[in-house]
This record gives C-alpha cells, sequence and structure tokens, in this order.
C-alpha cells in the first residue's frame, strides 16, 4: 500500500467549513501527522497573514503557500519562491478591468498588503471579514511605485460578468492567468506559476517522488495540484471538472472531508525533516 509524506491542503472550501472553522478531529489528526514528521502545508490564494491565521488554529509550523503558488514561505517565514505579475501589466489589467467591467471590483495584493479602491464597499467589507485583513485604499499606481511585481488581483462580481471578464481579457494580457477560486472570483496570477509549481518545489525541497504527495482542494485553482499529486483528494463541494481529476472524491467541507480522506491514509516521514526547511 502507497504511503504518503507531505500533504497539502487548501484552505476555502477544503480545510475550513463555511464559518472558517478547521473541525476538531481534522486538527488533531493534522497535529498528529506533523508530530509524526508529516509536513502539512497549506496552499491558499490567500495573503500569508491570512495563511497564517489557520496554521495557528490547526497548530502546524510546515512552509506555507500563498497566492497560489506566487508566494512560497518556510517554517521560519524566510521567502523560499517569489514570482508576482509586472506592475505594468497588473496597472494596465487594473485599468481595462474598471473601464469595461465596473461592476466587478478588482484588488491587489503584494505580500501582506491589500489595495482597494474605495474600502467602504459592500463587496471590499465582506471580503475583509472572510480573509481577516485591513484593506489599504490607494491609488496602485502611488503604492506600487517602487515594487516590480505584484502577487495577485481579485475579481469579485457576478459569475456572468466574471466569465466574460476572464474571456475579454484573456487574449490581451500574455503574461497573465486567470484561475477561478469560486463562481464568483476570478484570481489573476502570473503565468506559469500555480499549487502544482508550489508542489513541484516542495517535492524537491522535501527529496520525494511525486507519488507520495497527497494533495486536496475544491476549486479549479486547485485541479493541477490535484492531478500533480500522487494521490490527488476532490472535496464534495467541488464542481464537477475538478472532482474528474481527483484520484478521490470525500465529503464536503462542512462533513469533514479532510479528515475522513486523510484518516485512511499511510504516511512515512520524507527524508528532508520539517525543521529542514
Amino acid at each position: 500500500m502507497q504511503s504518503y509524506s507531505i500533504v497539502l491542503l487548501d484552505i476555502d472550501g477544503t480545510l475550513i467549513d463555511d464559518e472558517r472553522k478547521i473541525s476538531t478531529n481534522t486538527k488533531c489528526l493534522l497535529e498528529r501527522l506533523e508530530k509524526q514528521g508529516i509536513p502539512v502545508i497549506l496552499c491558499s490564494e490567500r495573503y500569508p497573514d491570512g495563511v497564517e491565521f489557520f496554521v495557528h488554529q490547526a497548530n502546524l509550523y510546515s512552509p506555507i503557500v500563498c497566492y497560489s503558488g506566487n508566494l512560497i514561505l518556510d517554517s521560519n517565514r524566510s521567502i523560499l519562491q517569489d514570482y508576482g505579475i509586472k506592475t505594468s501589466d497588473a496597472i494596465s489589467f487594473k485599468k481595462y478591468a474598471n473601464k469595461y467591467f465596473p461592476k466587478v471590483v478588482v484588488s491587489t495584493y503584494l505580500y501582506n498588503v491589500w489595495l482597494v479602491d474605495d474600502a467602504d464597499h459592500p463587496v471590499i467589507h465582506m471580503e475583509a471579514n472572510m480573509i481577516q485583513c485591513v484593506p489599504l485604499c490607494a491609488p496602485i499606481e502611488n503604492a506600487l511605485r517602487n515594487s516590480d511585481h505584484v502577487h495577485s488581483l481579485s475579481c469579485i462580481g457576478s459569475p456572468q460578468e466574471i466569465s466574460a471578464l476572464q474571456k475579454s481579457a484573456s487574449p490581451l494580457f500574455e503574461d497573465i492567468q486567470f484561475l477561478h477560486s469560486g463562481p464568483t472570483s476570478l484570481e489573476v496570477l502570473k503565468k506559469g506559476i500555480s499549487k502544482k509549481t508550489a508542489a513541484e518545489y516542495l517535492q524537491k525541497h522535501y527529496n520525494i517522488p511525486r507519488e507520495r504527495i497527497v494533495a486536496c482542494g475544491d476549486q479549479m485553482v486547485d485541479l493541477e495540484m490535484l492531478e500533480y499529486a500522487g494521490f490527488g483528494i476532490a472535496m464534495g463541494n467541488a464542481p464537477e471538472q475538478v472532482k474528474n481529476a481527483a484520484d478521490c472524491v470525500t465529503a464536503s467541507n462542512k462533513e469533514e472531508g479532510v479528515y475522513i480522506a486523510l484518516r485512511r491514509l499511510r504516511f512515512k516521514p520524507p527524508l528532508v525533516p520539517v525543521s529542514a526547511i
């Protein structure tokens, strides 16, 4: 029977339930795995402090993957990998979206900074409550004057507007990719960087074959990671395309799907200990 050496977990819609909590059973299982030397690595679209919030909740200490693979931090939170969209491209995309899709709310992320146009917008208030981040209201051109890249742009709107924006913008911005993190959310990221490339990076650091990676997710942004892992687990609340790409489908995030899937697997620590990365 195959054993696994690292666990890659999406957060929203996967690790946490709809009240943004991790179940007691899941916490105990993840903590036990790390005590056995199995790195449990949270891989999210969230910014670093937003990931860290759930690291503390689950009592983990492994590296973290932020912005869907564009920023990877080690267990001491030093930078291992840092990619992003060129600042000029980010500014151009935002101007395009604001002009042609004014109902879509576009904001920008760089490390732990969240830039918005209107901090009082209802969508921003809702997002701030969900991700536990305080937005900075500032013109993107001024705020990014001394930065050569941003990690992510987030677009929130109706499913129809989000799909139309993706279809319209994709051929115009060749160095940018668009990934759905939900029916009303579109992540704008550097092309070629993803949770899959993060998995590849971590695989090399832990010196293990990909067959010993287990990954769990629920959205299109997780799909490539699930396909790359030795054992890809789709949540019961995932869309059909994600389920079809996975090796198995577990229960939903409301029903302790992560706990149910992982408790049945065998694990063996990687050659490189958690403390070494």
